[in-house]
């Protein structure tokens, strides 16, 4: 009973054999994410090439089959919100969208009051983000920017499974469905009439299965498994009691995740996602996360480039050092919405409360990293005030900058109130990709059941 788990992440993409009876990770491999395209429109395009990223998970599934050859089968995650285009044959035939790009945010026909994104939002009635898919297609089709070869878009995640499996078309299930935008709740699919007012031919849109349905079989015969999204297959990855717990996530964004099974009244800038099996978690979800401490160590590293002449490494080492040199920020408050919010791409980021005293690279370092965690706070307690919203008895970490940094966890531990526990394996996502595949295979009974399988007890 060993399924494979694959996440095609922004940064880099790792797929490893989880073994269900010992419940554990037996292998990783993990590969930087080389993909990167240059933008011709603007400095706002945020574009990836599929083939490359096909080429990566193909490596990657090659070394874990060298090391282990009987596995029941292939599960995919992946970045989120992000589109790329496909023919009649199923091959790309633009590059990957990614959920950074900003063309969804830009003025819509030169009218500052108005961007893409919410001239979609207007003409839906769904709030739609830029870097969201059908924000950004809305976006090409506006601009004529839709290859004339396209019939059909899909997320990476969901065209690796279509390449694997040999597919022309794209399946996609609820949860990376709900990430591209306009999509209804109650009728489990795309609001197509609503789609329909703001232009976009309901062709293009690819089928919605339920979470764990086979996208076909490998030329050696080895079930692929539709993508579930990165942000829920986290969640099941790394949360033994989904009622029970928050899920903690900061990589390169960050954002802070609830199961809920009613969503009647919720506040600020959450959002609500399905979860595979029933249910919906609740999101607060920050652009910058991680990237906001990488920004500070870049500063860092200019400033010494500057002075030294030389080329440096990451810093990261130095920041440690910096932020054993004290416990707080001292008034210092940094607000790290560099790369702005979900709902107002505008928002600017700033450092607030300087004095002669508390201007120290420690003290900034310390100012960056509560920041990070007082942004998450902050969706906390919108999520405390929804009329549904129960005590939470356990706090969930998961994500490379919190394992990589003890001083954020101690920030987290302080802010919430809880203890953090972090998630017992390291690619929490990719887990849960290996688990909905098990689900979908009938290894395990129910999504529900899926914790059960993650060796915390």
């Amino acid at each position: 009973m060993k399924m494979i788990g694959i996440d095609i992440g922004t940064t880099s993409i790792s797929g490893l054999v989880y073994d269900l009876e010992q419940r554990c990770v037996l292998h990783v491999i993990t590969e930087s994410n080389l993909a990167n395209l240059p933008g011709s429109q603007g400095e706002w395009e945020r574009l990836q090439d599929p083939e490359v990223i096909i080429q990566s998970v193909e490596n990657v599934l090659e070394q874990l089959f060298i090391r282990e050859p009987e596995v029941a089968g292939i599960g995919l995650t992946g970045q989120m919100h992000g589109i790329v285009y496909t023919d009649q044959t199923g091959k790309h035939v633009s590059p990957l969208f990614t959920w950074q790009d900003g063309r969804g945010g830009l003025s819509y026909d030169n009218d500052s009051s108005h961007t893409y994104a919410q001239k979609l939002s207007e003409a839906t009635g769904y709030a739609v983000a830029p870097g969201y898919g059908l924000a950004t297609h809305f976006y090409n089709m506006q601009q004529n920017l839709v290859p004339h070869e396209a019939v059909s878009m899909c997320t990476i995640a969901d065209y690796a499974a279509m390449r694997l499996a040999g597919r022309t078309t794209p399946l996609m299930d609820a949860t990376q469905a709900a990430g591209l935008g306009c999509y209804g709740f109650a009728a489990g699919d795309f609001d197509k009439p609503a789609l329909a007012k703001a232009g976009i031919h309901p062709d293009m849109l690819p089928q919605v299965v339920p979470s764990g349905t086979p996208a076909g079989l490998t030329s050696d015969g080895l079930a692929v498994y539709t993508s579930i999204g990165d942000n829920q297959a986290s969640f099941l990855g790394s949360v033994p009691f989904p009622e029970e717990a928050i899920l903690l996530n900061i990589g390169t964004g960050s954002q802070i995740s609830v199961l809920m099974a009613d969503l009647h009244s919720y506040a600020g800038e959450l959002e609500a996602r399905p979860y595979p099996g029933g249910g919906n978690l609740l999101v607060g979800a920050a652009l910058s996360g991680g990237k906001s401490y990488a920004l500070l160590e870049q500063f860092f590293r200019q400033i010494i480039e500057a002075y030294t002449g030389e080329t440096q490494g990451k810093l990261y080492p130095l920041m440690d050092t910096l932020l054993q040199n004290g416990t707080s920020s001292s008034g210092l408050t940094v607000k790290p919405q560099f790369l702005g919010t979900r709902l107002n791409p505008e928002n600017q980021g700033s450092i607030e409360g300087i004095t002669p005293g508390n201007f120290t690279p420690g003290m900034l370092t310390h100012a960056f990293l509560q920041g990070m965690v007082d942004e998450l706070y902050a969706f906390y307690r919108s999520l405390c005030a929804a009329e549904s919203a129960k005590p939470w008895t356990r706090l969930i970490g998961s994500g490379n900058a919190l394992r990589a940094n003890p001083v954020l966890c101690r920030k987290v531990e302080e802010r919430f109130g809880l203890p953090l526990l972090l998630s017992t394996a390291t690619e929490e996502a990719a887990v849960g990709a290996a688990l909905c595949a098990a689900v979908g295979a009938g290894m395990i009974g129910s999504f529900r059941e899926a914790g059960k399988y993650l060796g915390w007890r």
